[in-house]
């Protein structure tokens, strides 16, 4: 115990700083903006200085949300793949284990951002109350509660993915790949299959409202998220949140994130020179992944049926896979070439 209050402390010293830096990027627009209005007084309605306040809590992504997203996947990374080469090599050597040296990291950086959204919330349900508002505190209310599950989750996403990453920058992009491979992957699918067969409104609606479980991000906007039509691009159904349900789903993957991390963290490498990724052979893996999905799209472009799509899927995946791996020999072989005297 005295252990994990020295690592709590250390993590709350050495991260204060950000914590407040994605106080002030994730409360520009809903604190900073209504306080500047106030002070100049611009604009001929009361309610004005809530503008862009009602545009964050209506249905849709915001600048706001976006942000939040960004922030708190780079707070995860900076938090665990920020510190390989220095401080973790330091924490290892002292009588405290991987598992708390992460678990102190969870429960600093959530309770950062809790403290961050419990801000935000109080002062727009106090403005509101105190001026005339375009919102009610019903509506700051709903926004916060998911908004604030959805972060938590993507922090432990990102807190995974950083357990396996060698560096800040593949941390924080290997965590957005992750975040969008199932609109990615589901995208793509209904593309290829909507070539060569048909495919009913029912179908695709079912399939693009099972992403909308999948896509964390889709969790943040408040009282609907909505459905479009790949093949027309138009609006064809939109997913009442049902807060509940969709509050546990985002607490039991937090959880589901949190013991893969802790898992992982224990059995990596702190650092692997020259690798992306601590685990395997990223080289490999990367390979493997951009095979997939240049087969997947070039397949479908060329096939004429999905028997047809299926044998050139095959085909152009291995051909993709060898070229990767003779150019890497390729490009390590020049570098052993370069190196020698």
């Amino acid at each position: 115990m005295r252990g994990m209050k020295g690592l709590l402390w250390k993590e709350w010293r050495q991260y204060y700083w950000s914590f407040a830096l994605a106080f002030i990027v994730i409360a520009l627009e809903p604190v900073l903006v209504p306080i500047t209005y106030w002070i100049y007084r611009t604009g001929n309605r009361a309610d004005a200085w809530s503008d862009g306040i009602k545009a964050i809590l209506a249905a849709g992504g915001s600048t706001t949300e976006a942000i939040a997203i960004i922030a708190v996947i780079v707070l995860a990374a900076l938090m665990l793949a920020g510190e390989r080469g220095s401080g973790l090599n330091y924490l290892v050597s002292t009588p405290v284990s991987r598992r708390q040296i992460i678990t102190a990291k969870y429960i600093v950086g959530s309770l950062g951002i809790l403290a961050i959204m419990l801000f935000i919330s109080l002062f727009l349900i106090v403005a509101g109350q105190v001026l005339p508002a375009q919102y009610t505190a019903q509506e700051v209310i709903q926004w916060a509660v998911l908004t604030t599950a959805a972060l938590l989750c993507l922090f432990s996403l990102a807190l995974l993915v950083a357990s396996f990453s060698g560096g800040i920058l593949s941390s924080i992009i290997f965590a957005h790949i992750i975040m969008g491979l199932p609109w990615i992957l589901v995208s793509l699918t209904l593309q290829v299959f909507r070539q060569f067969c048909q495919i009913s409104s029912a179908l695709e609606v079912k399939a693009r409202y099972i992403v909308t479980y999948l896509f964390i991000p889709d969790y943040i906007t408040r009282d609907g998220r909505y459905i479009w039509s790949g093949n027309s691009n138009q609006f064809i159904d939109r997913v009442i949140p049902d807060y509940p349900l969709e509050i546990t789903i985002l607490l039991l993957a937090f959880f589901l994130f949190f013991w893969l991390a802790i898992k992982i963290f224990e059995k990596n490498p702190l650092e692997r020179q020259g690798e992306l990724l601590l685990f395997g052979n990223f080289k490999q893996i990367g390979a493997i992944f951009l095979s997939f999905l240049m087969a997947l799209g070039w397949a479908g472009d060329v096939a004429s049926s999905l028997t047809s799509f299926l044998a050139y899927f095959l085909v152009i995946g291995l051909g993709i896979y060898l070229i990767l791996v003779a150019l890497m020999r390729v490009i390590a072989w020049l570098g052993l070439s370069r190196a020698r005297p």
